[in-house]
């Protein structure tokens, strides 16, 4: 038998989170692409607790329609397969979100968005255009829900935020 590694790393954000989750009925934790050990807790918390149903807990994964999104995703899915397994976890993916989508960049852009929705499994939630809101939002370092909270991008990541969460 192998021995699982130790979680201390990884259960910090749910220790630090945890005052918190009385007070809502969703927490979304917004992670940056990475790898890391701050992806892991990210990953940790948003496994599937004892008791709780399937798909009531899990991980939305942001996408780009071209081939580099596809092979950073086929590493985030490993990342999650092993923490799973190193740690006898469950963690649903709720579904994909293909963000900063512009079909003018041609056959990639629209063939890798044909290829992500038909995974079927995750499913993709939502498809964000390339919008100046999004972008004017980071370059303000702003969250864009402050910055433009009528555009359509941010109406978008509403409906990806409740449709993720039912």
């Amino acid at each position: 038998a192998t021995q699982k590694r130790g979680f201390q790393k990884e259960a910090a954000l749910e220790l630090a989170l945890r005052p918190l989750e009385a007070d809502y009925d969703v927490i979304i934790v917004d992670c940056p692409p990475s790898l890391g050990i701050a992806m892991d807790a990210a990953l940790y918390y948003g496994r599937r607790r004892r008791g709780e149903a399937a798909g009531r807990s899990g991980v939305v994964i942001p996408v780009l329609a071209e081939d580099s999104s596809a092979t950073a995703y086929g590493m985030l899915a490993q990342q999650i397969e092993d923490l799973c397994e190193d740690l006898s976890l469950e963690i649903d993916y709720l579904g994909l979100v293909v963000n900063l989508y512009d079909s003018r960049r041609g056959y990639v852009a629209t063939s890798s968005l044909e290829n992500w929705k038909s995974l079927g499994d995750p499913k993709v939630l939502a498809v964000i255009g390339d919008l100046k809101e999004q972008r004017e939002a980071v370059r303000k370092r702003m969250p864009l829900l402050s910055y433009a909270p009528q555009s359509d991008q941010a109406e978008a990541m509403r409906q990806v935020a409740r449709g993720a969460t039912r």
